[in-house]
């Protein structure tokens, strides 16, 4: 049974209100794959999936989500923008402020004392607090990395490279969770007002001399927002309804009839964005 985000009955109401022709009983599949078609990408769209616990009135045909989903993906742990000279070693090997040292060395003994001494984990961009070499204290410095979809209910699993190149599962041997009273563990998800949600990674929890920047972790996590709302519904049945009705004009008696189908679809189309332009507001 396809997926969608609205019911026959929400097209219909659509169709009619649009005076547009068409009998979903008698193309009652058409009708179906049209909201498919517009659930799938809407949910690409906003990041955002929807869901209805108990279902919706009049959803025979439809199969409503009833539940979270699940998703895994990979993610970079985000650098800075530049590195300056110096910037990725310990501080015992860096110059006093104001040495002309810097600029009378060789660039040939500069790569090397870089290579040598290089430590990735001075690289990582830092979100909140500060990162110390060598120990961690009760203050974490925390790198953000940005989900994919929003509202993520929970991390079923956080895989993180470590020292050898493989991955420890940061949910099996470490505190973290979604929502601010998971604040000071060594991972949690921040979910704003939006729904838009981000994953926290203690760089002290990190190993020390981390494999890899590129690749670093795999999340795995379910999302979705319980219920859907009334203009998310009523812009999938506009779209789902315009598309519907173009699809549903076989025999046109003029070219007139074309051109008013094709017109009223249009301002569906128009509406339904416009109903949506709100939700894609709420991540600024």
């Amino acid at each position: 049974m396809a997926t969608g985000y609205c019911t026959l009955e929400d097209v219909r109401r659509a169709l009619r209100q649009a005076s547009l022709p068409g009998d979903l009983s008698q193309d009652e599949q058409l009708a179906v794959d049209a909201i498919a078609a517009e659930t799938e990408p809407l949910e690409k769209d906003l990041k955002q999936h929807y869901y209805e616990p108990d279902g919706l009135d009049d959803a025979d045909a439809i199969d409503i989500p009833t539940g979270p989903k699940t998703r895994e993906d990979e993610h970079d742990l985000p650098t800075h923008g530049g590195m300056v000279h110096g910037a990725s070693e310990r501080d015992r090997y860096q110059y006093r402020k104001n040495s002309d040292a810097l600029l009378e060395s060789d660039p040939r003994t500069g790569r090397q004392r870089r290579e040598q001494r290089r430590e990735p984990k001075r690289e990582i961009r830092i979100s909140i607090g500060e990162y110390q070499d060598g120990y961690r204290d009760d203050r974490p410095a925390y790198t953000r990395i940005t989900l994919d979809r929003r509202n993520v209910e929970a991390v079923n699993r956080l895989l993180v490279i470590n020292s050898d190149g493989g991955y420890d599962d940061w949910t099996d041997g470490k505190e973290g969770g979604v929502g601010l009273t998971h604040r000071g563990a060594d991972y949690w998800v921040r979910r704003n007002n939006g729904g838009v949600s981000e994953l926290y990674l203690d760089v002290h929890a990190l190993d020390d001399d981390i494999a890899s920047l590129s690749n670093a972790c795999y999340v795995e996590f379910s999302f979705g927002h319980e219920g859907i709302p009334r203009a998310v519904r009523r812009a999938v049945a506009l779209r789902a309804g315009a598309e519907f009705a173009e699809e549903a004009t076989i025999q046109i008696p003029d070219n007139a009839t074309v051109y008013n189908v094709e017109t009223k679809a249009d301002r569906m189309r128009e509406k339904a964005s416009e109903l949506l332009d709100e939700y894609r507001r709420e991540d600024m």
